[in-house]
């Protein structure tokens, strides 16, 4: 791969969930009694949802930039229809034509059967959108593409000092102003290929 691009920028894309509180798996939060017949129905019979909201961010990154987040909704899966209109063409291609418009650069997305999708490799070619080969793009490597310790430095800064979002708008706004002061300089702290 690095044979192939030799001084090349590559342009990574990813796309990470956050959750309200940033819990992965469910905690202790039953209830305890040492006399449930004296526990309150309401606290026995407490409706809870099993997962907790979140919300998928897609980015794309570069030494020389960071796209505009796009956001989904919890649940809806990211398909070459939704990676192409909602991903590519308003966050992507703004993306380079703001930092790579005259660089020799590569996009290199996942493996994601979305990102190599026919109707997408089309319209990257179409915009004349060089990208990097599924057959030479290395699978399950997450210490090689940067953007995988771009998520843990970002969700830390949203998540700084135990914070949680009380709803989706809170979270995203909260993903916004991390974003917005992040630096160039974090970036260069990153793994590089």
């Amino acid at each position: 791969m690095l044979k192939k691009y030799p001084g090349y920028n590559f342009i990574i894309d990813d796309e990470s969930y956050f959750t309200l509180s940033h819990t992965t798996q469910s905690g202790n939060d039953i209830f305890y009694s040492n006399n449930i017949e004296k526990t309150p129905e309401i606290v026995k019979y407490k409706f809870q949802s099993k997962y907790e909201e979140k919300v998928l961010v897609w980015i794309a990154i570069s030494p020389k930039g960071i796209s505009k987040p796009y956001f989904r909704n919890s649940g809806l899966a990211i398909n070459r229809y939704v990676y192409r209109v909602e991903c590519l063409d308003p966050f992507l291609i703004p993306f380079i034509n703001k930092y790579h418009k005259d660089d020799t650069y590569v996009f290199w997305p996942d493996q994601a059967s979305a990102h190599y999708a026919k109707e997408v490799q089309d319209y990257l070619n179409t915009k004349e959108v060089p990208f990097m080969p599924k057959s030479i793009n290395p699978s399950n490597m997450p210490k090689v593409r940067p953007i995988e310790d771009f998520w843990g430095y970002l969700k830390a800064k949203v998540y700084e000092k135990n914070w949680s979002a009380k709803n989706i708008d809170q979270l995203k706004k909260k993903i916004m102003l991390c974003l917005s002061k992040w630096t160039m300089s974090l970036y260069r702290g990153l793994p590089v290929v």
